[in-house]
Formats: structure tokens, sequence, C-alpha cells
């Protein structure tokens, strides 16, 4: 019936080297067992695109030879590219710099001799989706209309199809990129991977930027480089050699869409999918483009979003009409109109099965009972006893927790003031209270979640992440991810953690721990970081008499006991290290080097005693000789772990209380 066009798209062989013998070949069409169509085609050295044509089988009569698009000016070419949405800042530098190409070719035509050559070179920096592949191809027809470009066709590659696993595969891999880009532009999308650390000399990504350096200094002209990835990466990128950026005549940096253009963006992609939105559509789908602009962040997929969101409303339009009872009567209309409803359901809240957990009556005890027993704590431990209050409280109303308040922590103290610890009881009370489904907890620090080179960091990131599901994330020392600069890396590992937070609320807890001082700066080096931890808890150094009790309980479980001379020493002796102590103070880390010291001094001692003079009670008693080096004249010993340089005098002030009350002044 009519006229009417098959796309068949399938393939054979591969675009290597050897698959084929260069000879002339035709490639037959057989529709139910008729040949309908041959298609001739030729394979030689070099790489032409085109469009081959079909003729029928017996007359040799070419099929459908007005489907041959028309040749476009460059006039046409502009227009294309004046018609896009929005880049109103690419349209202009691309107009201008056309411009002043044309001013250089009619300067060569006239027999100018201009030292600088015609460079068609350029670096492309945007987030996903703001229109850079689509840049790239109309800059090709754009060169090729100009004669610039003998092809103008666009050859798109990224680091698999550059980069070799083994020595010797990486040049034979670029070089034939370029051949295959000749006449055209080689458009290396997320360039910036081609450069991992910098210390990582042995990767072979640099031997690419090598050749490619070679090639635009020294190559054909009938070639044009087109790198393109985030704006921070690709600074980046262009450092990585001394002589890349130069090779770079021209920087095109491509802007998120406005709310307004993806608006626009939306009802273009709804015309190309063959369906419309009703008024009530367009201004839900408005508001909401206007809601993920505000909250967008690097990985914003700009037009892609858009697209994938037209598709998505169209898929729920066809699920929607196709409950009808009797499909054959929809009409046109109902068949390509999407609704409202249609859009909603993008956006509906998609819930989340959620276990009915019972209270775990018993581990929650046993739990607040193991918090109960630690030294001192005294504010957290009442902070969490309110906590387990109020969610016991809004289980028995069936309100639901973790949308209520977020559970994600701030711990700042200082080392050893018990903040692993209480990570790892308030993870199992958490699962004691049904809110977290496993209760585990997995620890880690920079060093687990940034990687050494581009696109590493959110991997690294994301398993970490994947683990902690169904428990709690502990990040020690977290603020070391917010101080290495704009270009570290862990500024990757923050908006993941970010990201996934938003995601996957309610899935998992995340607390953050360090310095007081490091963990404000922390927080306030991204906006999203206060807003997501809105708990607080502050760990205090421990006080003389906490650090005791700390120093009993670790003997007990060694079991042994300090006599009354050992006890009365040690009991002094924190004294003294509390007096001291600076942001650097070890709290129980010190005194379990102590502990440690000390059981060591005194198995030495019984090791040093005749075995039929250690009694039983001799075995379990620490003597006044097993503690005697720690004071103010071995201070090392204990404080040699901390990496101080220089030495410290007491101060006149305190000589003088010392003579007042009747001590030698050191």
């Amino acid at each position: 019936k009519g006229e009417g066009l098959i796309e068949i798209c399938s393939g054979w062989g591969s675009d290597h080297r050897g698959t084929w013998f260069n000879d002339k070949y035709t490639l037959e069409i057989v529709f139910m067992e008729h040949l309908v169509a041959v298609v001739p085609f030729e394979v030689g050295l070099g790489y032409t695109e085109g469009v081959t044509q079909a003729v029928l089988p017996t007359t040799s009569t070419l099929i459908a030879p007005g489907m041959i698009p028309e040749e476009e000016t460059l006039d046409d070419l502009m227009a294309n590219l004046d018609a896009m949405i929005g880049l109103e800042s690419i349209k202009v530098k691309i107009r201008e710099y056309t411009q002043y190409l044309s001013f250089l070719k009619l300067r060569q035509e006239k027999g100018f001799e201009d030292p600088q050559r015609i460079n068609l070179h350029a670096v492309f920096t945007g987030n996903p989706g703001t229109g850079k592949t689509t840049v790239a191809k109309m800059l090709g027809k754009i060169y090729h209309k100009m004669g610039l470009l003998s092809k103008g066709h666009v050859h798109e590659v990224g680091r698999a199809e550059l980069v070799g696993e083994f020595i010797g595969q990486t040049a034979p891999k670029v070089k034939e990129a370029i051949k295959k880009a000749s006449g055209g532009i080689l458009f290396i999308d997320e360039a910036y991977a081609m450069v991992r650390s910098k210390e990582d000399f042995k990767d072979y990504g640099r031997e690419v930027i090598e050749i490619l350096i070679k090639e635009m200094s020294d190559g054909v002209n009938g070639l044009a480089v087109l790198v393109a990835g985030y704006p921070d990466e690709m600074e980046t990128f262009l450092e990585s050699n001394p002589g890349l950026k130069s090779r770079f005549n021209m920087h095109y940096d491509f802007p998120d869409y406005l709310p307004q253009e993806l608006q626009k963006i939306a009802l273009y992609s709804a015309e190309k999918r063959t369906v419309k939105l009703t008024e009530e559509a367009k201004t839900y789908l408005s508001e909401k483009l206007v809601e993920t602009y505000r909250n967008r962040d690097r990985s914003f997929g700009n037009a892609r979003l858009v697209n994938s969101l037209i598709d998505e409303a169209k898929m729920n339009m066809g699920l929607r009409v196709m409950k009808a009872e009797d499909v054959s009567l929809l009409t046109e209309e109902d068949l390509s109109l999407i609704m409202l409803e249609d859009v909603e359901k993008i956006y509906g809240e998609k819930k989340k099965r959620q276990a009915e957990i019972p209270i775990d009556e018993d581990l929650l005890q046993k739990s607040i009972s193991e918090l109960n027993l630690m030294v001192g704590l005294g504010n957290v431990k009442l902070e969490i006893h309110e906590l387990v209050k109020l969610v016991k409280f809004y289980r028995e109303i069936g309100k639901d927790v973790m949308n209520t308040f977020s559970l994600h922590s701030v711990f700042t103290g200082n080392p050893g003031t018990g903040k692993t610890t209480v990570a790892r009881i308030l993870a199992r009370i958490f699962k004691a209270l049904g809110i977290l489904e496993k209760g585990h907890i997995v620890e880690v620090d920079r060093g687990a979640l940034v990687g050494g080179f581009v696109g590493q960091t959110a991997i690294k990131t994301g398993e970490r992440l994947d683990e902690a599901v169904g428990g709690v994330l502990f990040i020690d020392e977290a603020y070391a991810l917010s101080t290495g600069g704009i270009n570290d890396f862990g500024k990757e590992a923050v908006e993941t953690i970010l990201k996934r937070m938003e995601d996957k609320r309610g899935e998992f807890i995340v607390i953050a721990a360090g310095y007081p001082d490091n963990m404000k700066s922390f927080l306030e080096a991204n906006p999203g970081l206060k807003s997501r931890f809105d708990k607080l808890f502050h760990f205090e150094d421990y006080s003389p008499v906490d650090l005791w009790e700390i120093c009993a309980q670790m003997l007990s479980e060694e079991n042994i006991r300090p006599d009354y001379e050992a006890e009365l020493h040690l009991k002094e002796y924190f004294v003294f290290r509390h007096k001291g102590k600076d942001k650097f103070f070890g709290n129980a880390r010190t005194v379990r080097k102590v502990v440690e010291e000390a059981v060591k001094n005194q198995h030495l001692r019984l090791a040093s005693m005749p075995a039929d003079q250690r009694t039983e009670e001799i075995l379990h008693v620490l003597s006044l000789d097993d503690v005697r080096e720690f004071g103010p004249e071995n201070e090392d010993l204990i404080s040699k772990g901390q990496n101080r340089i220089g030495f410290s005098l007491p101060s006149t002030s305190d000589k003088k209380d010392k003579l007042a009350n009747g001590e030698q002044a050191i």
C-alpha cells in the first residue's frame, strides 16, 4: 500500500584490518526467501562515509534515488546552528571564528604568507547533554563547506578506542583512529580519562597525548581534533603536557541549559516522537524541570535528562491507553496525547517495600548496656538515650522514622574519645530498633574512597556505599576529603556520597568523624553537607578520673589488678598527662599504650623469677616496678607516636607554683 521506507540495521565482520580482503562485494537482501535488492560495495585501504545505493536485482535500477539529501549551503548550516535551543554564547563564538577563518583563507588566496596556520582544534567543556557532540557534527559540516576539511565527518572515540592494554598497542590504535578521522573531526569524549594521576607515568594514556601533539603539529591539515569533558578535569588534562594547551586554539564552554530552554527541548523532543503534552502536563513538567535545575550537580543530564523524561512519559501513556477495553476504538489523539497523570507517574514516589521488623529488645538492651558501661561520654549517652526514646515513640504511632528526621551524624572529638566504638554500638541500636536491616558498619577513610585518577573515585566510593546499605558508613577523618584544593578527587567522593544519601534515603546511615575544628571546615566546604548531617555528637576529652577507670577496665580484661602503689602511680601519671594535653592527646589510645607497656613489663619481671616463686596471686598483680617508667621524665615512651619536633620547658608561672607547693622546679 503506497511507498514506505524500511531501515535495516545489521552488520558482519569488524572494522579491523584483515577481516575483509580488498575487493568488490555485493550484499544481497532477501525477504521471505525472495531476493529483493542488491547493494554493491568495495573494500579498500581508506575509510569513506556515505550512503551506498541499493539496486533491483534484475534491472540494476537504483532504489529510491530521491532519498539522497540535497547538499546544504553554508548559510543553511549556520541557520541549523542558530535553530538549536540555547547555547547562545557557543553560536556567537562559532560564527565569529568561522568568519575569522574565512578571513585567513581569503588572505591565503590573495598571496599573503601568514606564519599562523589555520587551526581547527578545539576544547569543549561542559556537563553531559549540553550539545557538545551535536555541535561537533555541525562544525564538521561547516568546515567541510568552507573547504577546510575534505569530508567533514566526525569520528568519535574514547579512552577504550585509543589506549592499549599492553606495550606497543596504543600507538597503532591512535594512528588508526586518526586515519579514520582524516578529512574530518577526531572527537575525543571524556578526554581527561587519558590522564591518570600525575605520578602514574606508566599509564599508556600519556602516549596517546604525545602522538596527538605530534599529529596536530606535523600532521596533515585535513584533520581537526576536538576534546571534550567536564571543565575541571579538562583543565587537568590540558596541564598534563606542556605542549598540549597551545595546540588548541579555541575553547568552548557549554553551559547547563536554563529551565525555559529545557522546557523548549521537552516540546521539541515530544514532537520528534510524534506525541504532544496537554497544557496541564506542560505546566507540571515545567515546575519539575525548574526544581531539577535548582538541585543540579555536575552529573546533571541536561537535554539527555529531558529526552529520557519524554520517553518515559510516552511509555506511561502507552501503558495507560492499552488498558482500554477495545483498543481499536482509540483515536490518533488518544495515541499521541500525553496527559498530566503520565508525567506525574514519572515523579511519583517509588515506595520502597519496608520490612516490618519488630524491635529486638534483647539486642537493644545489650547495646545500651554496652554504651552505659563506657567511661565518661555523659552528653553523648544522653543524646543517644533521647534518640532511642523518640524512635520507639515514632514506631509505636506508626510514623516513618527515616523520613521524619535524618539520622546521618557528625562525631567531633580528639583521638581516642570513643567515636568508633560508639558508632559500632549505634549501628547495633539502629538494627535493634528496626531502622537498619543489617546493622553492620563499614569503616573507611580518605584512602578507601578517593582514587588515583579521574573516574576512579566515584567507583571506589560507590563500592563502599553499596557495602554500607542496610548499615552504617563510618568515615574517619572525613575532613581529609575537602582539604586537597579545587581539583582534588576528594570533592568527587563527597558529591557521590551526598547524591547516594538522597537517592537511597533510609537505606543506610552515614557517620562522619574527625577533629572539631577540621569537621567545621568540612561541613562548610559543600553547601549540601550541613543539610544532610543534622545530628552532631561532641566527644569531650576524658578527665584524669575517666582515664584511670579506662585503665582499670583494660587491666581487668587482662585478668590483672594493680597493687596500691602501682594504682597510685598510674593515677598521678594520668593527672600529669591530662594537664599537659593538646589537641593531639590520645585519650583512651594513650591509656591502651600504657596498659600494653605495663603488661609487657609485668611479664618480663615474672619471666626473670624462678618458676617456683610465681604464685597464683603474683601472676595477676601489677607492681610499682611495672609502671615506674611512666612519669614526666619518661614522657617520650608514650608520646613517641605523636611525631613532635623540638621540646618544651615549663613556664615561669609553673615554676613559681611548684616552689609554692614545696616541689622542686625543673
